[in-house]
């Protein structure tokens, strides 16, 4: 039916015909169930449809649907099914359907007449018969001969016992409600029949026929119903015994009183003072009735029939047991099945339930006490073992899908022999039982007649055991050992090895009447030309031809690059990089390196260069305090050097400087003030750094000069030396311009530099022991000098922690005496600019070693931004402003998708399982970092963090034969994050093409074709000229996306299980592609979300959206609502009432597949949707956090999102690489909208789990899992934090919720306990 789905035009329709109401209506919930993508609708006689006598009426009924169920009832038809086709002969309504209308149709040549297919299991032994049905179906029966072995192999056949109770005796206990029941019809004043008095009540009636029969032959509807009522009963008096009738009738009194009170609108044919006349009869019957007496069954007024049965049964009690009871009418499954309910002996071990036919006639009825409502799930819970014992009438022989069971009874004969044919086969189960009761004087013929067919049938299954054991034997004998080897490795497949699994599609063909051959079908996720295998010769059995298909399929498969060398699946593809990533797991995570990159000797050697001083590169370099300059230099340097970005410099708690450097390239420098440079830079370096600056040295790898005219000599000569402080007068302080003061030095103590901030006269406040206190002797002499600690500190890169931050406003100051002072001629604002140097050159050096990787390694990539680089190459232990993390986040995202689109355009016949071992390969961290070290990128890894200590000059001859750095060690997890933030920013500063030149350098084991390639080739191979499903149209339309290649849509929803045409793989492959496309998706929009998001929160937004259970809320949500229309019929079927309604369908309903246990899944998480849905879509929208453990309550099959993921892939496919497309369908399906949310801020992002491993601190976090007993079994869990049981939940859907959930309570419990125990931490942590 999918198969014709796709390929008929969408105003054709599918009918599938049932022969009776109860298979129409099993049937139609199971074709509901299986192709979702489009509507079913079920026609019973109950609808009326013989009234719908107008075109307009079945134009609205057939408005929007594509399958109809109905019992047997053609333009508009693309495929009629007939089930249980062996009816179709004779006149039958089946029969007479084909013969009045098909074959007519057909003989006339009408092209419109469907094509018609015809189900059965039932055996037709007559060669006539079997004639006739093929005729008449227009069709070929195919049995499963060819298959003959499996059946003889795994098909039981149960043992046939007769169950023998003793005759009813002539005294047995008789019903004296049956009796009574007889005499109350025929004693009953028919004057007083509601029907009489409405005959006799219309003047026209008189003597009319109707009152004649009413009034003669007592037949009214009243009269009627007493009359099968007392049928009934005796029906069951005679076969369950006295006890039974009783309680039958007594419950059949109870339902119509209920009825009667409650205004039911049950038995409809009755008017209303008829069902009050007829309570008012059966009351006054059972009023002699003991209610007591009903509660329990009395043994001695029961049949032997029937303890016969519960000794049976009792017999039958055993671990996972199933089975039927067949009885002859309706009444006895109802009693039958309260008896076995309640009686003492049996009710604890079987639970039973009923299953009769749904037939409309029996529903008005006063003696019917099953209600077919309440069977619908009958099979199923036989199924799944909720019930385990089913009492039936005929209605469950054929066509119904049954369980296999352990015992099937026949509590009365079986009609005819096809009748015990379907009953025996029903019980399937290994050492299962076949049981007839009997009389012990019924005729012995009869059971010797069943026996002997049994033991005949016995006879032919030990016979054809015995041939196949004969034939596969000649087939080994005769088709000797073909072998195959692989010359490389020694490897060898031997046929008689090959395996014959029937897991993959075997079919056969008769090639004569001896023998056979096999084409096997591997699943459709392997690729369409190395699919099919067929066998190179033909057998005498089905399993041999198999085998050499299977053979034939394991060789096409090594050709094809899909099995390895030793004939294994592959497990891997460089196994260079598998054993690096072996040791790596096993040892230490630390490798040896190359030392970090010094820049000054890249800048030493190019001083050996220059020839002219005049070809000094100039760069102008001032330092800002707020709004104001400082001072302005020019820093000198042999060469060019790469973009600085202006520098925020730290002075003290309260000042910060910024220092911008701006080069002028073509700028002249003249030789003498360049070769003045060296004084000029010795006189700054030498104010603050004496110990390592020697007073006449020269040859700095960098140099500064003031940027105010004149020569640097002359200005060196005027600012060189000091001078006495007792000379001075007192000035004012406030500017820090080159006017200003130098230094101040306190020669009393080593010349310890301060700053001068004011004068203070002595003569002023200071009293005595003040002036004592400073050393102060003559208070008349010139005024003190008020002066604070130039800062000891070299690192002015960095903030002064908090911590060490004094509580106080402005610089701590003390006084020193004029006379015993020095005061450097160098103004303060230069000697202030000196003390930076150290942290300039740090930020300079960092830059000149990103230009020389741009320069060098990089250099065929074209990534000029010298400030991605620094960031991609800074570790975090560096405690440089900006790291790695952030780019690295990005590079992740995009070497995985880069990685996934090469892997899938380059292996187009690669499954995903071998496309994710290749890709995990390439990205792996042991991959990376083999990478990194092969091309040398380790050298280039900046993790030396800036101090100032013990700072030197960059001395030309310190660094022109300086060794390389000092070797250190580095983690394989740091190498390849940094590679990967060297793709992230390649990819931020010139897109997928600069990241596949990167790429083809540290990577160049791969072959990295452009992006654009990959897309044209991916498009290339997927066709737009196949069948396409018309009602597919309504997923693009969900999606909000038209596909040109139609092939995509189909293969997105195509699951693996799925057995069929139309079809050329599965969805593994796009959901594999689609899967990357959606992280790069969300990995650059969080990239580029301003503010910046801090790194840790971009792995936790991108785990939340991207997350398996959150696609698959959100696919289950990706629905829309079609037109239906429904239609009732009014009293007595005369008046038809439609009605509009919309159903909704939804994006996985279009999931093609072969598998019942998905559609048993996706219903069962269909119902867990429902049930959750609001609160989990108020928490998305609304709520403060991520509702994990409500999502994990979902427990949704991972095709929910794979699906989604494939139709990312498809769209990507179909639009030539269109990420914004993709991104499109994603604003859909609602993803982009709660990313923007998460980014926003305002949503706790820890998972439950995640969290508490935070609150637990250094404490153990142990969760245990157990199944819970009783009625409502789940699953539970245990939280314990160290030893202490924090929180214990129940009833989980799976072992994830329950630890979820478990870990939400923990959390909630800790954070209760809140600043006690976290006050506890806090205080830990400050000691």
């Amino acid at each position: 039916m999918q198969a014709e789905l796709e390929r008929s035009s969408s105003e054709k329709l599918i009918w599938f015909l049932a022969p009776h109401v109860e298979l129409a209506t099993q049937q139609a919930k199971v074709i509901a169930a299986q192709i979702p993508s489009v509507q079913t609708r079920l026609l019973l006689g109950a609808d009326g449809v013989d009234h719908w006598s107008e075109q307009w009426i079945w134009d609205e009924i057939l408005r929007g649907i594509k399958i109809v169920v109905s019992t047997h009832q053609m333009a508009r038809l693309s495929l009629m099914v007939f089930d249980e086709a062996h009816h179709c002969i004779a006149d039958d309504p089946a029969s007479r359907i084909l013969r009045d209308f098909y074959h007519p149709r057909r003989a006339a040549n009408d092209d419109q007449v469907p094509a018609i297919l015809g189900l059965t299991a039932s055996p037709v032994i007559n060669s006539k018969i079997g004639k006739e049905l093929e005729t008449n179906l227009q069709a070929i029966s195919r049995t499963p001969k060819l298959h003959r072995e499996e059946l003889l192999r795994f098909v039981y056949r149960p043992s046939l016992i007769k169950l023998a109770y003793a005759a009813p005796r002539l005294d047995e206990a008789k019903s004296e409600m049956v009796s009574r029941l007889n005499l109350l019809r025929m004693s009953l004043d028919i004057e007083q029949d509601p029907y009489v008095k409405l005959l006799r009540s219309d003047p026209l009636s008189g003597d009319s026929k109707p009152l004649k029969k009413a009034l003669w032959g007592r037949k009214t509807y009243c009269q009627d119903q007493l009359k099968k009522l007392n049928t009934r009963a005796e029906i069951v008096e005679k076969g369950l015994g006295a006890w039974a009738a009783d309680w039958y009738v007594n419950a059949c009194t109870q339902k119509l009183q209920h009825l009667v009170s409650e205004a039911s609108t049950g038995l409809r044919f009755l008017d209303d003072s008829e069902k009050v006349y007829l309570g008012q009869c059966l009351s006054t019957l059972v009023s002699c009735l003991s209610r007591e007496a009903l509660l329990a069954i009395d043994s001695t007024r029961v049949t032997p029939k029937f303890m016969r049965l519960i000794d049976f049964l009792i017999s039958q009690q055993k671990h996972a047991f199933t089975g039927l009871l067949f009885v002859q009418t309706r009444a006895e499954v109802a009693v039958l099945s309260q008896m076995l309910s309640m009686h003492p002996r049996i009710k604890e071990f079987y639970t039973v339930s009923t299953f009769v036919g749904a037939s409309t006639a029996q529903r008005g009825n006063i003696g019917e006490l099953v209600d077919v409502r309440g069977q619908v799930e009958t099979l199923d819970d036989l199924r799944f073992g909720r019930k385990n014992l089913v009492v039936t009438t005929s209605a469950l022989e054929e066509g119904i899908d049954v369980s296999a069971c352990n015992a099937v009874v026949c509590f009365d004969k079986p009609s005819n022999l096809k009748s015990l044919v379907q009953r025996r086969g029903r019980a399937r189960k290994a050492e299962s039982t076949f049981a007839i009761m009997l009389a012990e004087d019924d005729d012995p013929s009869i059971f010797a007649t069943w026996r002997q067919l049994e033991e005949m049938m016995q006879q032919e299954y030990m016979d054809d055991m015995r041939q196949l054991q004969e034939l596969e034997s000649q087939d080994e004998s005769e088709g000797g050992d073909r072998e195959f080897a692989v010359e490389k490795t020694g490897a060898k497949l031997m046929l008689s090895g090959a395996s014959s699994n029937p897991a993959p599609i075997f079919t056969f063909n008769n090639v004569d009447q001896r023998a056979v051959t096999a084409k096997v079908t591997l699943p459709i996720c392997v690729d369409a030309s190395v699919r099919e295998a067929s066998s190179r010769s033909a057998w005498i059995t089905a399993k041999a031809a198999r085998r050499d298909a299977a053979f034939e399929a394991y060789i096409q498969l090594y050709h094809a690059g899909l099995i390895s060398d030793n004939l294994l699946p592959i497990r891997g593809f460089d196994e260079a990089i598998a054993e690096v990533e072996t040791k790596v797991d096993k040892i230490a995570s630390l490798v040896p390196v190359a030392g970090q990159l010094n820049p000054w000797n890249l800048v030493a050697r190019q001083w050996q260069g220059v020839g002219d001083l005049s070809s000094l590169q100039c760069s102008e370099l001032s330092l800002h305090r707020r709004e104001e300059t400082v001072v302005e230099m020019l820093m000198l340097a042999p060469g060019p050097l790469p973009p600085i970005p202006a520098i925020t410099l730290f002075w003290d708690a309260d000042t910060i400087f910024r220092a911008t450097v701006r080069t002028s390239p073509g700028r002249l420098i003249r030789p003498a003030y360049a070769k003045s440079a060296a004084q000029s830079t010795t006189l700054l370096l030498a104010s603050v750094f004496r110990k390592s600056v020697a007073a006449a040295s020269t040859g700095f790898a960098i140099l500064f000069v003031p940027s105010e005219d004149g020569d640097p000599m002359q200005w060196a000569d005027r600012f060189h030396g000091t001078v006495r402080g007792d000379g001075l007068e007192p000035i004012d302080v406030s500017s820090l311009s080159p006017s200003s003061l130098g230094i101040i030095r306190d020669m009393k103590n080593n010349g310890v530099p301060h700053i001068l901030r004011g004068f203070q006269e002595r003569s002023s406040d200071l009293n005595g022991d003040e002036l004592e206190r400073q050393g102060i002797e003559n208070a008349e002499a010139a005024p003190l000098f008020e002066v604070s600690r130039f800062p000891k500190r070299t690192d002015f890169l960095h903030a002064i922690p908090e911590q060490n931050q004094t509580a106080r406003s402005g610089p701590n100051t003390t006084l020193l005496r004029p006379e015993d002072c020095e005061i450097d001629r160098l103004p303060l604002a230069y000697a202030v600019f000196a003390a930076t140097v150290p942290a300039i050159l740090h930020h300079v050096g960092v830059r000149l070693v990103a230009a020389h990787l741009s320069n060098t390694l990089l250099a065929p990539v074209g990534l000029t931004n010298t400030e991605l680089l620094v960031t991609a190459i800074t570790a975090s232990a560096a405690r440089e402003a900006t790291d790695y993390q952030r780019q690295e986040f990005l590079g992740d995202s995009v070497l995985k998708f880069l990685t996934s689109l090469m892997l899938t355009s380059k292996h187009l016949h690669w499954h995903e399982g071998l496309l994710s071992l290749a890709k995990d390969h390439i990205v792996s961290n042991a991959s990376l970092a083999k990478a990194a070290l092969a091309v040398g990128l380790d050298g280039f890894i900046l993790t030396t963090p800036f101090t100032g200590s013990k700072w030197r000059p960059p001395y030309i001859s310190d660094h022109l034969d300086s060794p390389a750095g000092k070797p250190r060690q580095l983690s394989t997890k740091t190498l390849a994050d940094v590679v990967e933030a060297l793709i992230g920013a390649a990819f931020l500063e010139g897109g997928f093409g600069m990241v596949t030149a990167m790429l083809r350098i540290m990577l160049p084991q791969a072959s990295w074709p452009l992006v654009g390639d990959s897309n044209n080739t991916l498009h290339s191979t997927h066709h737009a000229s196949i069948i396409y499903p018309p009602h597919f149209s309504e997923l693009e339309r969900l999606i909000g996306y038209t596909f040109t290649l139609r092939s995509l849509p189909l293969e997105a929803l195509t699951h693996a299980s799925y057995i069929g045409s139309n079809v050329s793989t599965s969805y593994d492959r796009l959901e594999f592609l689609g899967d990357v496309c959606l992280d790069i998706i969300i990995a650059t929009t969080s990239f580029n979300h301003e503010p910046a998001i801090v790194t840790h929160s971009l792995h936790l937004i991108r785990t939340a959206v991207v997350n398996a259970h959150f696609l698959a809320f959100l696919c289950l949500s990706l629905s829309a609502s079609v037109p239906r229309t429904n239609i009732t019929t009014g009293h007595n079927n005369n008046e038809i009432l439609m009605s509009e309604a919309t159903v909704p369908i939804h994006a996985w309903n279009f999931m093609r597949h072969a598998d019942p246990n998905i559609r048993r899944s996706q219903q069962g998480c269909l119902k867990r949707y429902e049930s959750i849905k609001a609160p989990i879509l108020e928490c998305l929208q609304y709520g403060s956090h991520i509702p994990w453990a409500l999502l994990a309550r979902l427990d949704a099959p991972k095709f929910f999102s794979d699906i989604i993921e494939s139709l990312i892939g498809a769209i990507y496919i179909d639009s030539h690489g269109s990420l914004a497309a993709c991104e499109s369908f994603l604003e859909t399906l609602g993803v982009m909208g709660y990313l923007r949310r998460l980014l926003q801020g305002g949503v706790a992002l820890y998972h439950p789990k995640e969290k508490l491993g935070q609150l637990a601190d250094s404490q153990s976090v142990r969760y245990e899992v157990f199944a819970e007993e009783g009625e409502e079994k789940g699953m539970g869990c245990v939280v314990l934090v160290g030893e202490r049981e924090v929180a214990r939940v129940g009833k989980g859907v799976s072992a994830m919720e329950a630890e979820t959930r478990a870990a939400e309570a923990a959390v909630m419990v800790l954070e209760g306990e809140g600043t006690v125990s976290g006050g506890k931490r806090k205080r830990k942590a400050d000691g």
